[in-house]
């Protein structure tokens, strides 16, 4: 038989079970409800993902979406953050800024003013990609919150992209960066991080707008000659300075920071030029017909040492005195083979190699006091130096061992380059060859130093454009050649005695001036991950030794330090700007030049964490700087500007004074040897 229930115990069970669902405990009955939802939105998310993948829809949906609705207004939303932060800013220390305070005082916008930034803050967008970077046409790839975001999801597709062709120092093939425009293009870094904001604010206090003020932001990847080939900067950089004058009716006030300085040297040789010498054609007098005022701010006159490790091993301070564990992290993802091959096809990074050679930063003045001579890295009392030693020139590199220990290498073979065959032309057979060992001294000289970066290109050889854009030889000719525009030493200042010439800068802030290096051999990491068929120049056989440490020497890390602003050194900041006071062949004109210090003084403040605060001298810092904007609004406005005078609160005169006075000759010695 069949058992059946009975309606009487059918109707029990049915109690039983309503009677069991409303004991649950709410708590449990949420809690499979939200199940159930997680369930349904991971079902929701995934599927079109998988559809993607299964090649049934050509677009993820979501990452578009990211990409084309979430990143840019999470970038406008931080814009519009800082925006309103800034205007909380402006309302409460508006009776705290300089250009208020001048403007209540009667100072009002009188000289156009056009500004040229420095390395790596102004933004580059993209125009045309490969395909794995389309989706970011007129968009940000440097200087932007989604940039970061590009790295870590393709640091490939990223590299290629940031590159120059080694070869021509232009694009690579369908690859074209170029700067941002207006003052969007430097005023901020990454959104929050200001850069010229301050000053352009300043500026507006006293009467400065977008018809008065100009912004001349650039590639600052590229070699300076290459700046006008492929972009006609320095044309479009003429013509706007003649533009103002003719507008205006006054001459420009030009001002520059960091590597803006040296693009404006560049510059003033340029436009003098005749064309036929590959110039501008502005004619000599050109200078002083249109520019008032030179205010160079933190300018990289004579190079930054910096400079050395990034393009002989793809090291920084930075990197090599991260903690073990991290160090290794940045080594596997972005190691120092894909930093070297990359920032060896930069040629503005070889346009910032130290000027001067054995002349200036060979005499170590900056390095000792004025009673010691250098020794190697060290200095000695004048007093101990034995009866006929010769002195040697201060190293730019010190090695714990001979450096040529590792077997020679040759250039990049046929097809190499950053992004591999496809990315970059090949390289000619007959350039083919064994790179130059390097120097065999323990300790190379500044000038050893530079002619084998000439030389070694990144291990591209001398094939890179880069390292054939620019000379260092530091004669000077009757008509210096373009490669010699970036060099003071060897190019003077142009004729124009009534312009003036302001340097400006922080110091009392340990700042890298040379380095202690160890041979890895075939030791280098080699976590890059990098494709078999990219033949780009192999791993380097260098690295910084972070062992080297000596705090009374002022070493650390491997880094040997001396005054400066925390990237450019006092040498480079002032010596010129010195020398320049004595007028002669680097000056024939007698331009006046004025020398502005200020020692660093951090300080944390609440309405700008994360800076040195008002009073800071570091690199950047500086064009926030009280006094700096003060003594530049004066300038600007004609305003009490004869109050804006030398002020040298560093050991500057002594050092200029010891390498003027040393054996070797400094500038005068430099620009008549080789």
């Amino acid at each position: 038989g069949e058992l059946k229930a009975s309606p009487s115990m059918t109707s029990l069970s049915s109690a039983a079970s309503s009677s069991s669902n409303k004991d649950k405990p709410v708590s449990e009955r949420r809690g499979i409800l939200l199940l159930a939802a997680a369930c349904f939105f991971l079902w929701f998310l995934y599927t079109p993902k998988l559809l993607h993948r299964a090649g049934v829809i050509e677009k993820d949906p979501y990452e578009e979406f990211l990409e084309s609705t979430v990143y840019p207004s999470l970038e406008r939303g931080l814009a519009r953050i800082n925006a309103n932060y800034t205007n909380t800013e402006h309302e409460t220390d508006q009776a705290s800024r300089p250009g208020y305070k001048l403007k209540k005082r009667g100072a009002v916008a009188k000289y156009p003013i056009v500004m040229v930034p420095g390395f790596v803050t102004s933004g580059l967008e993209l125009w045309e990609g490969e395909d794995c970077a389309k989706k970011h046409f007129r968009q940000r790839f440097w200087g932007s919150v989604s940039m970061a975001r590009t790295f870590f999801a393709d640091r490939e597709c990223w590299r290629r992209h940031l590159s120059l062709d080694p070869y021509t120092g232009g694009d690579p093939p369908s690859v074209r960066l170029r700067s941002a425009q207006g003052f969007e293009a430097a005023d901020y870094f990454m959104a929050t991080y200001w850069v010229w904001s301050k000053l352009i604010e300043n500026f507006a206090d006293v009467g400065y707008d977008g018809s008065l003020m100009t912004m001349m932001s650039y590639d600052w990847r590229l070699g300076y000659p290459i700046l006008e080939q492929r972009d006609g900067y320095f044309t479009k950089l003429q013509y706007t300075i003649e533009a103002n004058v003719r507008s205006r009716g006054e001459k420009v006030v030009l001002i520059s920071h960091s590597m803006g300085g040296t693009v404006v040297m560049y510059f003033l040789a340029w436009v003098t030029a005749d064309v036929k010498d590959g110039g501008g054609g502005g004619g000599k007098d050109w200078v002083e017909k249109h520019i008032h005022s030179f205010v160079n701010i933190a300018g990289t006159l004579l190079g930054v040492p910096k400079s050395v490790p990034a393009l002989l091993s793809g090291e920084l301070k930075d990197t090599a005195a991260l903690l073990s564990q991290l160090g290794e992290l940045l080594e596997r993802y972005f190691g120092k083979r894909l930093r070297k091959n990359l920032w060896n096809t930069w040629g503005s990074l070889f346009g910032m190699l130290p000027k001067g050679g054995d002349h200036v930063w060979g005499v170590g003045a900056d390095l000792c006091r004025e009673d010691e001579i250098v020794n190697g890295l060290s200095c000695i009392k004048r007093t101990e130096v034995p009866p006929g030693k010769v002195e040697a020139p201060a190293p730019m590199v010190y090695w714990n061992e001979s450096s040529n220990e590792c077997p020679s290498h040759t250039t990049a073979s046929p097809g190499a380059g950053t992004g591999g065959s496809k990315a970059l032309p090949a390289v000619p057979e007959s350039e083919e060859q064994s790179l130059d060992p390097p120097p065999s001294s323990v300790a190379w000289s500044p000038d050893e130093t530079i002619n084998y970066l000439l030389k070694y290109g990144g291990g591209y050889g001398p094939t890179l454009s880069s390292s054939r854009l620019y000379s260092f030889d530091n004669r000077m000719h009757r008509r210096p050649p373009k490669e010699q525009w970036h060099n003071p030493i060897a190019t003077p200042l142009p004729k124009a005695p009534s312009m003036k010439i302001y340097c400006m800068y922080g110091t009392g802030i340990a700042t890298e001036r040379a380095y202690f290096y160890k041979n890895v051999c075939g030791k280098a990491e080699s976590g890059d991950n990098i494709s078999t068929c990219d033949s780009s120049p192999t791993d380097p056989q260098f690295a910084l030794d972070s062992s080297a440490q000596d705090i009374d020497f002022n070493i650390t890390h491997g880094v040997k330090f001396s005054d400066g602003d925390g990237s450019v050194p006092l040498l480079s900041l002032g010596y010129m700007c010195e020398h320049w006071k004595k007028g002669g062949r680097h000056n024939p004109s007698g331009i006046k030049v004025v020398t502005r210090e200020h020692h660093s003084i951090e300080e944390f403040t609440l309405n700008d964490p994360g800076r040195g605060g008002p009073h800071s001298g570091e690199h950047v810092d500086i064009l926030g700087h009280l006094h700096v904007m003060e003594d530049i609004i004066k300038i600007a406005t004609d305003f009490e500007a004869d109050s804006v005078d030398d002020q040298i609160v560093s050991d500057l005169k002594r050092i200029v004074r010891d390498i003027d006075n040393h054996p070797m000759g400094g500038v005068h010695g430099a620009s008549k040897n080789r």
